[in-house]
């Protein structure tokens, strides 16, 4: 076949945009003209269905800027009548939409403060410098910042960035097991320290505001008495896979660069002294005052920018990323138009008899499934709207432990096979460092671990600490 003839083989790109508009606007319809409307199947339910799956259809062919396509999924269910708008706008109203706008925020505070690339290096002078070195270092400086930065997609951009810039300083091949192993360690410290404190994951907070109708939601120190020592052999794990699945193969010697660099940062700069006492503040005050931790980290911004503390200076905002916000709060209104309408009480009451003699391991196991199978289509964030008030009535109706089967559900979302499942794990294979083979094996392989801790470890030591209430 020649040139000419495979051009005109491929589709333009016009047509293909116009597929994806049909898939999202042609399905959503369909959606609406079959479902029957019966006693149990409301008008506002079948609605709620056509907006949903535009939404999810919209959000994963990435057809719209996700600010825009949460705006329309918000206002037009309430000019749809699918919900009222005090329950279609009832995310604003409540602490997880301002918990991730004080994450963000102070994570480009961290970032510009110093901090970050501080604690970095500290851990990787003292883990040598080496591949291994480096690898392990940087998956141990996550324990620190992980508790120091509350924002999940902030620390996955900052790692990145650290990680981008020692593979271009060290010279290492592109798509070196070398390479994707440090990018991989810096995916690590950023993400698998979320679940060592529960202030450290937007995704856990969303899910337990959830737990909080119901009077079952979890503290900090409960949380991190009942998961820390687990999910710190979690880290280790992930650590030795990292150093198996991606062996040296590029020579390298990071010592004495990474020296120089930690040297070069000098003693700690009075702004670093400040912003360091706000976040051990908001830490304590997270574990200590009983107080939202989205009102907390919204507190803790406004002192940043306090007169005489000026942590925080003007022109940082406009390195937040805002539209992030919108989109939490639009995938949040999934959620509460799902138990406004009644979706969640009607798939619960269909599920009841298959799952009537299954116990608690058997519903994490589920729960995970549902989770991982979940997140092929669509974002974490609109499953876990989606889905936590669904398995937390089935839970309830069990007698089953509903926050184990809920935490099962965020463990099986947060696992994924190919990089377009996570916005987060975009991030990381967008910098071109690694190709898609090792993404895949690298993310399996993640998968297939988190399923055995769940079983061998995580189960039966929530068993022994109370935390399946």
């Amino acid at each position: 076949m020649n040139e000419q003839n495979k051009a005109a083989a491929k589709l333009n790109p016009s047509a293909v945009q116009a597929i994806k508009w049909l898939i999202a606007i042609g399905i959503p319809v369909i959606l609406y003209f079959v479902i029957p409307q019966t006693e149990a199947v409301t008008l506002e339910m079948r609605k709620f269905f056509v907006v949903t799956a535009w939404a999810i259809l919209t959000w994963a062919m990435n057809l719209l800027p996700v600010y825009i396509s949460g705006l329309l999924l918000t206002v037009g269910a309430i000019l749809w009548g699918v919900a009222p708008a005090t329950v279609v706008m009832g995310p604003w109203t409540g602490s997880v939409v301002w918990l991730s706008l004080g994450g963000l925020t102070l994570s480009v505070i961290f970032e510009k403060s110093g901090l970050m690339n501080r604690i970095a290096y500290f851990f990787i002078v003292k883990s040598g410098g080496s591949y291994k070195g480096i690898v392990t270092g940087l998956v141990l400086s996550g324990i620190v910042i992980g508790l120091l930065v509350p924002n999940m997609t902030g620390r996955v951009a900052l790692y990145c960035a650290l990680c981008y810039g020692i593979y271009t300083a060290l010279k290492i091949p592109n798509n070196s097991n070398t390479a994707a192993g440090i990018m991989f360690a810096g995916f690590v410290a950023a993400i698998a320290p979320s679940w060592m404190y529960l202030s450290a994951s937007e995704n856990l907070q969303l899910v337990n505001s959830y737990l909080q109708e119901i009077g079952k939601d979890v503290s900090w120190m409960q949380y991190f008495i009942s998961n820390f020592p687990v999910m710190l052999l979690w880290l280790i794990a992930l650590l030795v896979m990292i150093r198996i699945m991606f062996k040296q193969d590029a020579k390298i010697d990071g010592k004495e660069y990474f020296e120089e660099k930690y040297k070069a940062l000098g003693k700690m700069s009075t702004k670093e002294i400040k912003f360091l006492i706000i976040l051990l503040g908001l830490v304590a005050a997270i574990i200590f005052s009983g107080i939202d931790p989205g009102w907390l980290f919204t507190l803790a911004v406004i002192v940043c920018f306090i007169p005489g503390i000026d942590v925080g200076k003007p022109e940082d905002l406009k390195d937040v990323n805002f539209t992030m916000v919108f989109f939490v709060a639009a995938t949040m209104s999934i959620g509460n138009m799902s138990n406004s309408v009644g979706v969640a009480d009607l798939v619960s009451t269909l599920m009841m008899p298959v799952l009537q003699n299954i116990n608690n391991l058997g519903m994490f196991v589920v729960t995970w499934l549902v989770g991982v199978i979940v997140d092929l289509m669509m974002t974490p964030l609109a499953g876990m709207a989606s889905f936590s008030p669904l398995f937390i009535s089935i839970a309830e109706n069990l007698n089953l432990s509903v926050v184990g089967t809920t935490f099962s559900f965020v463990w099986g979302v947060e696992q994924l096979f190919f990089p377009y499942e996570w916005a987060l794990f975009l991030i990381l294979f967008s910098y071109d460092v690694f190709d898609m083979k090792k993404a895949i094996k690298f993310s399996t392989g993640r998968t297939v671990l988190s399923l055995l801790f769940l079983v061998a470890l995580m189960y039966p030591y929530w068993s022994i600490t109370g935390f399946l209430q």
